[in-house]
Order: structure tokens, then C-alpha cells, then sequence
């Protein structure tokens, strides 16, 4: 039986997959596709990558399915804390595991593509990355457009892909992934990146759960760009947490914590609808980076769309009343920019400041139950919404 499970140090290449993963593993793509060659026995193969450094000059393409690249730990270690610090009696002063460098700027670490049609060929079906570390090297604060490297870009359709236990570092973009049926983003250690997760193009019924997304001002923690029924929950987003979305449907956003130096946290930039936003932590610090993308009137969480349910959140806002943007005005949780029947019910506001939930003129039918005192809600819809407020 032809071999299904290669060892990238083991593997007989024609470089060592120290000075070139990239290149081993592309000639075990190529003894892969030369061994599987029937459409009903191709049961893929498992890639393993060994603890160790390895640099990538040549980019990775995989254009077969049922591949899992696989390592023994995502290896993750702050490069930004080591770049800021005088680090010369560290113990270790790089990440470890299975840790893969990319050489070159402006190059894609791996990338999911085949020279085919998916209507008429397919889609790539159960790819899996998983438990090892991309590295860009070095870069600097805000990482856009930084050093211009991608640690993986799904550009053909995909199935049942499948990102986990990854570790991401110093990268202008850590996972840009294009139309996705049923993904799946979980447990990864994504921080010191320009943007953490893309959905592009169009993508539906996946799950981004329980990852660590740590990111500064330029970019986003998550992107959902024509997505339907994705589910984010149980991440933790710090420092530029923000989830923006773009005709992104019937998205759950449920049980996530933010901790975010700026406004914007969860942003429908169009028209989304169906959103359930519920039992999520939002915290509003004051921190170093920007500038800011936008001031504190933009809303913590801005809505876009209709039918959209904002429930059982908390609200913390905790900035000093001179950091505020702009100057003098009273920042806003919640912005209701657009849309009919949003609904907002029992969400906690915790603020050093007075602050408020802010309804406008384009938007309409809004219901609004506990979730802010009189004082705490502007409307601008001249009475077309309801409003309970919390006794």
C-alpha cells in the first residue's frame, strides 16, 4: 500500500526541511497526487511535522484533499514582548514546537488552491491544519501593511476545512480563508498579526470557537464577508478586538470576551440581519496604539440591519474623561445605525462616564427592554421604537 503518513525530516527531499519546509512538502504533495491517482482511492495523507525550526522560502500548495499538516504544538511566544524588552537573559527568545518561519515579504506561508473548476471538479474537501506555529519573523506594530506575509489563504472552495491548535505570529494576515462550506476555527493562539480571521467572498455554516485573538488597531480579530450561519463563540479578543461584518446573516455571536482599547468592537459595516448577539463582555479600556479607527460615538457594538437581537450582554466602559473622543461628548454602547425591529433586552452598563445607547433616524421599530436607563438612551427616530427602561 502506497504510503499515507510522511515525516518532513524523514521524507527523501531534495532540501532539508530546515533551510525549506515549503519545497518538502510540496515534493510530498507532488509523491501524493503520483500514488493516488483514482477518484474513489484517495484517502489523502497526514503531512507531521517534527518540534523544530524550519524555515519556508518556497510556498506550500496544496491542491489535494483529505490532507492534514500536522505538528506538536502551536509553539506560541510573544515576539512583540521579546522585540520591546531587553530580552538577553531569556531562557528562550523564539517560539518553539513545531515552529515554521516564512523567509520572504509579502509571501503566502500556505496556500489552499487547485487549477480546476469546483463546479465541475469539486470542492477540496477536509483539509486540516493543526498544533504547529507560522511565524512572519519580524515586524512592528500595527503589522498593515506590516511585512505583507499570510500565514494560510484558502483561495479555492473548501469543505470541512479545518484550522486548530495553530499558532500565529507577526503576520499582516494570520488566516484568509474564500468560500467555505462548514469550517471550522477553534482553539488557536492568533496575537502581534494585522488581521486575525477572514471569511472572504462568501462562506456558510462554520464555527470560530475558543481562540485566542490578540491584535491591534489597523485590522480585524474576525472578518465575515457574504456569510451565513456562522457561530462565534467562547473567544477571547483583546487590545483591537473587532468583529466586522459584511452581508453576514443569522450569525451568533454568543459567550465572548472582549477587551478593547478603541470603539467598534462588533461593526455591521452593511446590511446584516438576524445577528443574535447575547451573553457577551465588552470592555472599553484605555490603552497605547492607534490612531483610532473611530471615535467613541460609533457605538461598542454597531448595528446594521434588521431583525438583529442584542441580549444579556454586559457593558464596561472604563476611560478617563480626557481620552475620550471627541472631546467632551458622551461615548455610545450601542449604535442602532440602520435597520428595522433590532431588538435590545437586559444588557448591564457598567461605565465610569455617562454613556448611552443610541438610536438613529435611519432606523426603525427598535425595541429597547432593560437595557438602559432614560437618561442612557438618544432617540433620533422622532418615537419609532419602544422603550422599557430598567427600573
Amino acid at each position: 500500500m502506497a504510503p499515507t503518513v510522511y515525516d518532513v525530516t524523514t521524507w527523501p527531499a531534495s532540501v532539508s526541511p530546515y533551510s525549506d519546509i515549503g519545497q518538502v512538502i510540496n515534493e510530498i504533495i507532488a509523491d501524493i497526487h503520483s500514488v493516488q491517482t483514482s477518484p474513489t482511492t484517495r484517502p489523502g495523507a497526514v503531512i507531521y511535522i517534527p518540534p523544530g525550526h524550519y524555515t519556508l522560502e518556497t510556498t506550500v500548495n496544496i491542491d489535494v484533499g483529505f490532507l492534514t499538516i500536522k505538528g506538536s504544538g502551536h509553539g506560541f511566544m510573544s515576539e512583540a514582548v521579546r522585540d520591546g524588552t531587553d530580552h538577553s537573559a531569556w531562557v528562550e527568545t523564539l517560539p518553539g514546537s513545531s515552529h515554521v518561519q516564512i523567509a520572504n515579504s509579502d509571501q503566502v506561508g500556505f496556500l489552499v488552491n487547485r487549477a480546476t473548476d469546483p463546479g465541475a471538479n469539486g470542492r477540496l474537501n477536509s483539509i486540516v491544519f493543526q498544533d504547529f506555529c507560522i511565524d512572519g519573523v519580524s515586524a512592528s506594530k500595527p503589522y498593515l501593511p506590516g511585512n505583507g506575509k499570510t500565514g494560510i489563504k484558502v483561495q479555492y472552495d473548501s469543505d470541512s476545512l479545518r484550522v486548530e491548535g495553530m499558532g500565529f505570529v507577526y503576520l499582516a494576515n494570520a488566516l484568509v480563508v474564500r468560500n467555505a462550506d462548514a469550517f471550522n476555527i477553534t482553539n488557536n493562539f492568533i496575537t502581534e498579526c494585522g488581521n486575525a480571521i477572514q471569511l472572504v467572498n462568501g462562506a456558510i455554516v462554520g464555527k470560530i470557537t475558543n481562540n485566542y485573538l490578540i491584535t491591534p488597531w489597523a485590522g480585524n480579530s474576525i472578518f465575515l464577508e457574504n456569510n451565513d450561519n456562522c457561530l462565534i463563540s467562547g473567544n477571547s479578543l483583546l487590545w483591537g478586538a473587532r468583529i466586522q461584518l459584511k452581508n453576514a446573516h443569522r450569525t451568533l455571536i454568543t459567550g465572548n470576551k472582549f477587551v478593547s482599547n478603541f470603539s467598534g468592537m462588533i461593526v455591521q459595516e452593511a446590511s446584516c440581519h438576524e445577528h443574535l448577539i447575547s451573553g457577551n463582555h465588552f470592555r472599553r479600556i484605555f490603552g497605547d496604539g492607534g490612531p483610532a479607527r473611530n471615535d467613541d460615538l460609533y457605538g461598542m457594538v454597531q448595528l446594521n440591519g434588521n431583525d438583529n437581537s442584542v441580549t444579556a450582554n454586559t457593558f464596561s466602559f472604563d476611560v478617563p474623561t480626557a481620552e475620550i473622543l471627541p472631546s467632551g461628548a458622551t461615548p455610545t454602547v450601542v449604535l442602532v445605525k440602520d435597520g428595522d425591529r433590532n431588538f435590545l433586552a437586559t444588557n448591564k452598563l457598567v461605565a465610569n462616564v455617562p454613556v448611552r445607547h443610541v438610536l438613529d433616524g435611519n432606523s426603525s421599530a427598535t425595541k429597547v427592554l432593560w437595557s438602559a436607563t432614560t437618561s442612557q438612551l438618544q432617540d433620533l427616530t422622532g418615537g419609532d421604537m419602544s422603550f422599557v427602561a430598567t427600573p
